[in-house]
C-alpha cells in the first residue's frame, strides 16, 4: 500500500492482535499512541523502507510477542523497547542503518531469538548487565561488529550463536567457554579472525562449531574441552598451518571438515582408536603424508584427499580402516604407489584414483571385496593392471578414461557378474582380451580416441548383455568382428571416425539395435544386404558420408526398391543424419520410410528435396547453401494422418542459411500473385488447418534473404504475406473450437524482414506496447470468448560484425483486470543464427497459457480491460540484439 503512516486514533483498536504492515514501502513514523494497543500479539513491519523511527513505548504492553522489523530504515531502538515485556521474537534483519542497540536490551528477559542478520553498519553489541534465561537464539551474521562484549556469557539460555560473514570480527572474548547452553557456534566467513579463545572450561553441549574462512593460523591446545562437539568444519582456513595433537581428545567428533587448508602440511596422530569419526575431508590441503596412526580411525566410512598435490604415500595402516566405504584420492598429481592391502576391506566401495601418479596397482587390490567404484581415469602414468582384476567380485564400474600409456587389458580368468560399465576411452590399447566376454553383466563398453585400436576380439558376441558400445575416434580399427550368435541387448553402437571399410554380413546379428552412428567413417564403401535387416533401427546418422553410400542405403545390390521386395526392412527407422554428405539430391525412395526426422545440415550441394516421408516431424536443413528447391514440403501438411492419430505431433521445417531459396524455390502455389487459383489457396488454407491442430508448428526461414518481405528489389506484394494471413484465419477457427478439441498448441515461424506485417491490429516501435481489450469480451461469464493473442517482433543486428549465436524471444503478457488485479503469462522460442543475420520477423502463437489463465480466473467474475506486451532477448549473445518493433493480433472466437 501506500500508506504514509497510521492515525493515532489507531489506539483505538483496543482489542487488535495481529498488524501487519509488511512491505509498505512509503510508510515513515507510526503514532505514539502504538503503545495502547493492549491486545496486540504480533506487529510486523518487514520491508518498510522509509520507516526510520521507532516511537517511545511510555506503557509496558504485556502481550505483543513478535515483532518484526526486517529491511526497515531505522537507526537505533528506543531504550524504552524494554517495555515490551513480553517479547519473545525481534527480527531486525538486514536493517542496513542500524547503528546501535539500547543498553536496555538486557531487560527483555521473555525474549527467545533475536535476528540482526545483515546489519551491516551494526559496529558494537550492547552489554548485557543482567542474565537473560530464554534467549535460545542469536543472529549477528553480517554485521560490522569487531568483537562481543565479555557480558555476552549472561545469556546463559543461548543456544544458538551466529557471526557468519562478520568481517570486522578480530576477537571473542575469554568468557566465551561459559555459554554453558550453547549448541551451535557459527563463524564462517570471520576473514579477520586469527586467534579462537582458550576453551577453560569443559563445553558438553556445543556440537556444532564452523570456523571456516577465518584467518585462524593454529587452535587452542584447550579445544579438547569441546567434549560434546559432533560436527567441526574449518574448510579454507588458509592461514591454518598447523593443528594441535589435543585433536584426539574430541571423542564425540563425527565430521571434520579441513578442505582447502591449503597451508596445513601435518596431520596430527591419533592416539587413541576414535570410533564415532565418520567422516574426513582433507582435500587440497597441502599434506605429504598421513601418519600411520590414521587406522585408529576405525568409525571412518568416508575419506576425501581430493587435490591434496603434495601426497606421495599413504601409510600400510591404510587397510585398519575396516568401517571406510569410501575413498577420494582424484588429483594427487604425485601420488605414484598404492599401498599393498594386508588383509581384506569388507565395505569400502568407491575408490576413485583419477588423475595420479599411479603406475600400477597392487594385486593385493583383490582385497577390497566390497569395491563397486574403481576409477583411474587421466592416470596418464598407468602401464599395467593386476592379473588379479578379475578377483573383483562386486566391481559394477570401471573407469580408465586418458591413462594414455595403458597398452594391455588383463585377462578375465573369471566371470564378473556385476561390472556392468567399463570406460577405456583414450587407453593406448591395441587389442582387448579374448577373455572379454567373461564380463557377461557389462552393459557399457567404451573406447572412445583409441587410436592404436586395431582390432576386437571375436568373443565379442559373447557380451549377451551388452547395451552401449561406443568406439567413437578409433582411427585405426578397419574391421569389425563377425557377430556369430544374436546379440539382443545392444541397443547403442556408435563407429564414428573409425577406418571400417565394410560391416560384417553378420551385422543383423544385433536385432535389438536402435541406434548406429557412423558419422565420418571415411573408409566406408558399401554396407551389406543384410543392413536392411536390422528391424528395430530407430537412428541411424551417415554424417560426412558419400553420395555412395547414401545411394547404397536405399537401395538392394540388385537394384530393387528397398520397400518393394522387403517392405518390412529397416521399418522402425525415425531418425536419419544424413549431414555433411555431399549429396545433390536425396533419393526418391525416402519418402518409402517412416521417418520422423531428418538431418541434412550443412549439405552444401543439396539442391532440392524430393517427396518426403508423411510421417515426418522435424526437417534440419541449416546450411544447405545449395537448396532452390523445396515445393515438395506442401505434401507434409495434406497428410490427413498428421494430427489425429498422434495426439503430441509437431512440425518443424528449419531452412536456416539456405541463401539460395527463393519464392519459386517455396512452391508457387504459396505465391497469391502468380496467377494462384481460388483452390489452390483453398488448398493452403486445409492443409494449414491440419498442421494448426498439432502440438507444435515451426516454419523457420532464417537468413534465407530472398524471401525478405520488404526487399528492395521486389516491389511486388510479399510472396509469404498470404500464407502467414491463412494462418491467422485458421488460428480464430482453432480459437473458436471446443476445448475438448483441442491441443496445446505452439506456433513459431521466422523470415528475413525489417517490418510487421501490415494485417496485425496493433504495432509499435520498441519492444513494449499496450492496446485495450473490449469490455464485452465476456458474455455469460464464458471464458472461451476471451482474445487469444499473436505476437510478432522483429529483431534488428545494429552491429554488422555480429558473429552469430542464440537467444530465446520471450513475450510477457500482463493482464489488467476492471477491479485493479493483474495476471500475467509468457511465452518464449529459442533460434539460433549465422554470421549472416539481418533484420528478421518472428511471429509466436501459444494459446493454452490465454486460455488457461482466463479459464482459471473466470469464476471471480474477473474482467480484464487491459494487456500490455513486453518483449526480451534473452540467453547467448542476445546483447548484441535487439527489438525495433512489435505487433500483436488479437483472436477472437466469435
Amino acid at each position: 500500500m501506500a500508506l504514509k503512516e497510521l492515525p493515532s486514533s489507531i489506539g483505538n483498536l483496543i482489542g487488535l492482535e495481529n498488524l501487519h504492515m509488511n512491505n509498505c514501502e512509503n510508510l515513515v513514523c507510526l503514532p505514539g499512541s502504538f503503545c495502547k494497543l493492549k491486545s496486540l500479539e504480533r506487529f510486523y513491519l518487514k520491508g518498510c523502507l522509509r520507516l526510520e523511527i521507532f516511537p517511545e513505548i511510555m506503557d509496558t504492553m504485556e502481550r505483543l510477542y513478535e515483532l518484526d522489523f526486517s529491511g526497515t530504515a531505522l537507526k537505533e531502538l528506543p531504550s524504552s523497547i524494554a517495555n515490551l515485556i513480553g517479547l519473545v521474537y525481534l527480527s531486525l534483519n538486514d536493517c542496513e542503518n542500524l547503528v546501535c542497540l539500547p543498553d536496555s536490551f538486557c531487560k527483555l528477559k521473555s525474549l527467545t531469538t533475536f535476528r540482526l542478520h545483515g546489519c551491516s553498519r551494526l559496529e558494537i553489541f550492547p552489554e548485557i548487565m543482567d542474565t537473560m534465561e530464554r534467549l535460545y537464539e542469536l543472529d549477528l551474521s553480517g554485521t560490522a561488529l569487531k568483537e562481543l562484549p565479555s557480558s555476552i556469557v549472561n545469556l546463559i539460555g543461548l543456544v544458538y550463536l551466529s557471526l557468519n560473514d562478520c568481517e570486522n570480527l578480530v576477537c571473542l572474548p575469554d568468557s566465551f567457554c561459559k555459554l554453558k547452553s550453547l549448541e551451535r557456534f557459527y563463524l564462517k566467513g570471520c576473514s579477520r579472525l586469527e586467534i579462537f579463545p582458550e576453551i577453560m572450561d569443559t563445553m558438553e553441549r556445543l556440537y556444532e562449531l564452523d570456523l571456516s574462512g577465518t584467518a585462524l593460523k593454529e587452535l587452542p591446545s584447550s579445544i579438547g574441552n569441546l567434549i560434546g562437539l559432533t560436527r567441526f568444519n574449518m574448510n579454507n582456513c588458509k592461514n591454518l598451518v598447523c593443528f594441535r595433537d589435543s585433536f584426539y581428545k574430541l571423542k564425540s567428533l563425527e565430521i571434520f571438515n579441513l578442505k582447502g587448508c591449503s597451508r596445513l602440511e601435518i596431520f596430527p596422530e591419533i592416539m587413541d582408536t576414535r570410533e564415532r569419526l565418520y567422516e574426513l575431508d582433507l582435500s587440497g590441503i597441502a599434506l605429504k603424508e598421513l601418519p600411520s596412526s590414521i587406522g585408529n580411525l576405525i568409525g571412518l566410512t568416508r575419506l576425501n584427499m581430493n587435490n591434496c598435490k603434495n601426497l606421495v604415500c599413504l601409510p600400510d595402516s591404510f587397510c585398519k580402516l575396516k568401517s571406510l566405504e569410501r575413498f577420494y584420492l582424484t588429483g594427487c598429481l604425485r601420488l605414484e604407489i598404492f599401498p599393498e592391502i594386508m588383509d581384506t576391506m569388507e565395505r569400502l566401495y568407491e575408490l576413485d584414483l583419477s588423475g595420479t601418479a599411479l603406475k600400477e596397482l597392487p594385486s593385493s587390490i583383490a582385497n577390497l571385496i566390497g569395491l563397486k567404484y574403481l576409477g583411474l581415469n587421466n592416470c596418464e602414468n598407468l602401464i599395467c593392471l593386476p592379473d588379479s582384476f578379475y578377483k573383483l567380485k562386486s566391481l559394477g564400474r570401471f573407469y580408465l578414461k586418458g591413462c594414455s600409456r595403458l597398452e594391455i587389458f588383463p585377462k578375465i580368468m573369471d566371470t564378473m557378474e556385476r561390472l556392468f560399465e567399463l570406460d577405456l576411452s583414450g587407453t593406448a590399447l591395441k587389442e582387448l582380451p579374448s577373455s572379454i566376454g567373461n564380463l557377461i553383466g557389462l552393459q557399457d563398453l567404451t573406447l572412445q580416441n583409441c587410436e592404436n585400436l586395431v582390432c576386437l576380439p571375436n568373443s565379442f558376441y559373447k557380451l549377451k548383455s551388452l547395451s552401449r558400445f561406443y568406439l567413437t575416434g578409433c582411427s585405426r580399427l578397419e574391421i569389425f568382428p563377425e557377430v556369430m550368435d544374436t546379440m539382443e541387448w545392444l541397443k547403442d553402437l556408435d563407429l564414428s571416425g573409425t577406418a571400417l571399410k565394410e560391416l560384417p554380413s553378420s551385422i543383423d546379428n544385433l536385432i535389438g539395435l536402435t541406434h548406429l552412428n557412423m558419422n565420418n567413417c571415411k573408409n566406408l564403401v558399401c554396407l551389406p544386404d543384410s543392413f536392411y535387416k536390422l528391424k528395430s533401427l530407430l537412428c541411424l546418422s551417415l554424417c560426412g558420408r558419400s553420395n555412395l553410400i547414401v545411394k547404397n542405403l536405399f537401395t538392394t545390390v540388385g537394384g530393387r526398391l528397398v520397400n518393394q521386395k522387403d517392405p518390412h526392412g529397416l521399418s522402425s527407422m525415425k531418425q536419419l543424419d544424413l549431414s555433411e554428405s555431399n549429396l545433390e539430391n536425396l533419393p526418391t525412395t525416402i519418402k518409402q520410410f517412416q521417418l520422423h526426422e531428418l538431418i541434412l545440415r550443412n549439405c552444401k550441394r543439396l539442391k532440392s528435396l524430393p517427396e518426403l516421408p508423411p510421417s515426418l516431424e522435424h526437417l534440419d536443413a541449416h546450411d544447405c547453401t545449395s537448396l532452390e528447391d523445396i515445393s515438395s514440403i506442401k505434401n507434409l501438411f495434406k497428410q490427413a494422418l498428421f494430427c489425429h492419430d498422434r495426439p503430441y505431433q509437431s512440425l518443424v521445417l528449419d531452412f536456416s542459411n539456405c541463401f539460395k531459396l527463393g519464392d519459386k524455390g517455396v512452391g508457387n502455389d504459396i505465391d497469391a500473385d502468380d496467377n494462384t487459383s481460388l483452390e489452390e489457396v483453398s488448398g493452403i488454407k486445409k492443409v494449414l488447418k491440419q498442421a494448426l491442430f498439432c502440438n507444435s508448428l515451426g516454419w523457420l526461414f532464417t537468413n534465407c534473404f530472398l524471401l525478405d518481405q520488404k526487399a528492395a528489389s521486389g516491389p511486388e506484394t510479399p510472396k509469404l504475406e498470404m500464407p502467414f494471413e491463412h494462418m491467422v484465419t485458421l488460428l480464430k477457427d482453432y480459437h473458436q473450437a471446443t476445448p475438448e478439441s483441442k491441443k496445446r498448441n505452439i506456433i513459431v515461424t521466422c523470415v528475413p524482414g525489417s517490418e510487421i506485417p501490415e494485417w496485425f491490429d496493433f504495432k509499435s516501435v520498441g519492444s513494449s506496447m499496450n492496446i485495450q481489450l473490449p469490455s464485452e469480451w465476456c458474455s455469460n461469464n464464458s471464458w472461451i470468448n476471451f482474445p487469444s493473442f499473436v505476437a510478432s517482433a522483429v529483431v534488428s543486428v545494429p552491429d554488422s560484425s555480429y558473429t552469430g549465436g542464440e537467444f530465446d524471444i520471450t513475450c510477457e503478457c500482463h493482464l489488467k483486470s476492471r477491479n485493479g488485479d493483474n495476471d500475467c503469462f509468457s511465452s518464449s522460442s529459442s533460434f539460433s543464427f549465422g554470421s549472416r543475420l539481418s533484420d528478421h520477423v518472428f511471429l509466436v502463437y501459444d494459446g493454452f497459457k490465454v486460455r488457461e489463465i482466463v479459464k482459471s480466473k473466470a469464476s471471480n467474475n474477473r474482467i480484464y480491460i487491459e494487456a500490455t506486451f513486453n518483449f526480451y532477448l534473452e540467453e547467448l549473445d542476445s546483447s548484441e540484439c535487439e527489438v525495433k518493433q512489435c505487433g500483436v493480433h488479437r483472436l477472437f472466437a466469435n
